[in-house]
C-alpha cells in the first residue's frame, strides 16, 4: 500500500506480538501438563500465564483484544511507568518459568508420554509446508520473523529455535525456548525503543490495489491478503491462519499411537478451532467442491432435526 510505519510504532507492535507469544505458548504448555495427568503443572503454568496477560493490560489497556494497531501506526504510546512495570514482570516470569520447566522436564511421566509420540517426519513437514513450532520441531529452522523481518523484528536480536526429535516433546521444547526468547526481545525492545512519531498522517488509499502481509503468530505464519476499493474503503480481505497449514499432517502424527495419546498429539499441534470453523464438501461425480461455513452447517442441522420427514 506504500505506507511506511514509523520505527517506534514498529517496535511497539513487535513487543506486543511477543507478549502474545508468551501467553499462547504458556497456555499450550499448561495443556500438555493436563493431557499427561500433571494437573498441578497445568495450574502453575496458567498462574504464570496471568503475568503475561497483566503485561498486555499494562501496555494496551486490555488483556487480549489489544486494539492498539492502526493502519499507518499505533493508537497510543507506551508510558515510562508502564515500561518499568513490564520489565519487572518479565524478570519475574523468567524465574518462574525456569522453575516450572525444570519440574516439567524432570517428571518421568512427561518423558514416557511425549518422547517418540506424534512423530512428524521432516519430509512430511516440508512437503505440506507446515509452519510455526510444528515445522521447527521437525528440524526446519523456518521463522518469518527471521526470514522476512516485519514490523520491528529487523531491529530486534532473535534466535530461531528448532529441534530434531519430530515428536511431542520436541514441539514443547521449541515453545519453551521461544518463551525465553520472547522475554529477551521484550526487554531489548523496551530498552531500545526508537524515538519519533507513532503514526503516518495524511495518507490515502489508491483504489483497486492489493497487498500481501505475513506475520509469525504463536502458532505459525499467518497470511493476510487485502484489496482496496473506492471511497477509501477496504474492498476484499482474506486470511490464512496457521492452523490451515498444520491440520493436514495430523493424520501422519496420529499413526501408530494409541487413542489415549490423541489429545496430547492434537494439543501439540496447538490448533485454533475457530480459525477453521468450516468444511469443504466435494461432489466426486460433478468434480466440484464447496466450502460450507459453520453457520450454514448449524442451520442445516437444525432444519434436519426439526424436519417432519426425518
Amino acid at each position: 500500500m506504500g505506507i511506511q510505519v514509523p520505527e517506534r510504532a514498529q517496535m511497539i507492535r513487535a513487543i506486543l506480538l511477543e507478549v502474545e507469544r508468551l501467553h499462547s505458548h504458556l497456555l499450550n504448555l499448561g495443556l500438555a501438563c493436563h493431557f499427561t495427568g500433571f494437573d498441578s503443572g497445568f495450574m502453575q503454568f496458567f498462574r504464570v500465564r496471568e503475568t503475561s496477560m497483566k503485561m498486555a493490560e499494562i501496555l494496551t489497556g486490555a488483556r487480549k483484544t489489544y486494539g492498539l494497531n492502526l493502519i499507518g501506526g499505533i493508537r497510543r504510546d507506551l508510558l515510562k511507568d508502564d515500561m518499568i512495570q513490564t520489565r519487572q514482570l518479565a524478570q519475574q516470569m523468567r524465574r518462574e518459568v525456569q522453575e516450572l520447566v525444570d519440574v516439567l522436564l524432570s517428571t518421568p511421566n512427561m518423558e514416557q508420554r511425549t518422547v517418540g509420540i506424534g512423530r512428524l517426519d521432516p519430509e512430511i513437514a516440508r512437503d505440506f509446508s507446515n509452519v510455526g513450532p510444528m515445522v521447527r520441531a521437525s528440524g526446519h529452522a523456518r521463522d518469518t520473523r527471521a526470514d522476512h523481518p516485519f514490523v520491528g523484528y529487523g531491529l530486534l536480536p532473535m534466535e530461531v529455535h528448532s529441534e530434531q526429535g519430530c515428536d511431542v516433546i520436541s514441539r514443547l521444547k521449541v515453545r519453551i525456548n521461544e518463551v525465553y526468547t520472547a522475554l529477551n526481545m521484550i526487554d531489548y525492545g523496551l530498552d531500545n525503543l526508537p524515538g519519533g512519531p507513532l503514526m503516518v498522517e495524511g495518507f490515502t488509499y489508491i483504489p483497486h490495489r492489493f497487498a500481501l502481509g505475513f506475520a509469525e503468530a504463536p502458532r505459525g505464519d499467518d497470511i493476510h491478503w487485502s484489496m482496496t476499493g473506492d471511497n477509501q474503503k477496504l474492498y476484499r480481505w482474506r486470511c490464512r491462519a496457521a492452523t490451515y497449514a498444520n491440520w493436514p499432517t495430523l493424520r501422519y502424527m496420529l499413526r501408530g499411537n494409541t487413542v489415549s495419546d490423541a489429545p496430547l498429539i492434537i494439543g501439540s499441534l496447538d490448533p485454533c478451532y475457530s480459525c477453521t470453523d468450516r468444511m469443504t464438501v466435494v461432489d466426486v461425480r460433478k468434480k466440484k467442491s464447496k466450502v460450507v461455513p459453520y453457520k450454514e452447517l448449524e442451520r442445516y442441522s437444525i432444519e434436519r432435526k426439526n424436519s417432519p420427514l426425518k
